[in-house]
This record gives C-alpha cells, sequence and structure tokens, in this order.
C-alpha cells in the first residue's frame, strides 16, 4: 500500500517508492531501525508525493495508525453511473462505500477505467468514512471501471457494482 501511496497513480510511475526505501536503508545501514524510524522517512518522502499533494496530506500517520497499529481490514464497494457530457466526455459519479472499520477511516482507494482501444486511465478517490461521493471526468465513455483493480490496498472484499 505505501508502493502505491509514493507512487503517480495517473501514470504508474513508481520510482519515488524505491527512492525512499533507498533512503532509508541508507540512513539506518549497519544500525538498528524502528517502524517509527520507517514512518518518520515514509512521512518526509510522501509529502511530496502525487497522492499527498493532492489530497493536502502532510505525513504517514493517519496510514500508520489505521494499518500498522490496528487490526480493522475494511470491504469496499464502488457504485457508479456514466452520465455524458456535451463535449463528448463523460461524468463517472458514484459512491464508495466501506464497512468493518472505525468510523473515520481514510484512504485513497484506485480506481481504474478501460477506455477502449487499448487506452486505460487511472485514478483515484479519497474514501472517507462508511460512504464517500465522487464524480471523475472522462474523455470518453469507459468500457469498464474497477476499483483498486491492480489490488493496491488490503482488503477484505473489493467490489465493482
Amino acid at each position: 500500500m505505501l508502493h502505491f501511496l509514493l507512487s503517480d497513480p495517473s501514470t504508474g510511475e513508481d520510482k519515488a517508492f524505491f527512492v525512499m526505501m533507498k533512503d532509508f536503508v541508507e540512513r539506518h545501514r549497519d544500525g538498528v531501525a524502528s517502524t517509527d524510524d520507517f514512518r518518520a522517512v515514509a512521512n518526509e518522502h510522501f509529502t511530496k508525493s502525487p497522492i499527498g499533494i493532492r489530497y493536502r496530506l502532510t505525513d504517514l500517520n493517519w496510514f500508520f495508525n489505521q494499518w500498522v497499529y490496528s487490526t480493522e481490514l475494511p470491504s469496499f464497494a464502488i457504485l457508479y453511473t456514466i452520465e455524458d457530457q456535451p463535449d463528448g466526455g463523460v461524468i463517472v459519479s458514484g459512491t464508495i462505500t466501506q464497512n468493518d472499520a472505525k468510523d473515520g477511516w481514510f484512504m485513497p482507494l484506485p480506481v481504474g477505467f478501460t477506455l477502449g482501444g487499448n487506452r486505460f486511465a487511472n485514478g483515484t478517490v479519497a474514501d472517507y468514512g462508511a460512504s464517500t461521493p465522487f464524480k471523475i471526468k472522462l474523455p470518453t465513455r469507459p468500457t469498464k471501471v474497477e476499483l483498486d483493480p491492480y489490488r493496491w490496498v488490503l482488503s477484505e472484499k473489493t467490489e465493482t457494482k
């Protein structure tokens, strides 16, 4: 999940994750490192990531509190509709729901769109709490919409409806 959070969801560019891991190893080579040491290095790199910038997140403390220091295992589902626009594009709108997590559970979730002709688009929805509405504009009607198509986010179950 950290790999996803430090990557650029729209392009798939993931160099920042490996830069962060290398930085962590270099700082703690031949020494002892704790989870908090790792979190500190990850925090520094995350603030510069596309997801950190997009959602104005200044650290990964929320992530570690939920996924490392807690035991919840949420399920996620996306329910959507597609509305044609006058300019030829479409609006994909709907709701992301989550179950089996504490109130206020937050996670940027990847959403993938198959546009046809070997074209794909990827985005994220910042899921917060039991139900999160979203709207995403696309240049053309997708033939497929999928929540977390590459299974980046740990979950009990992930569904697209």
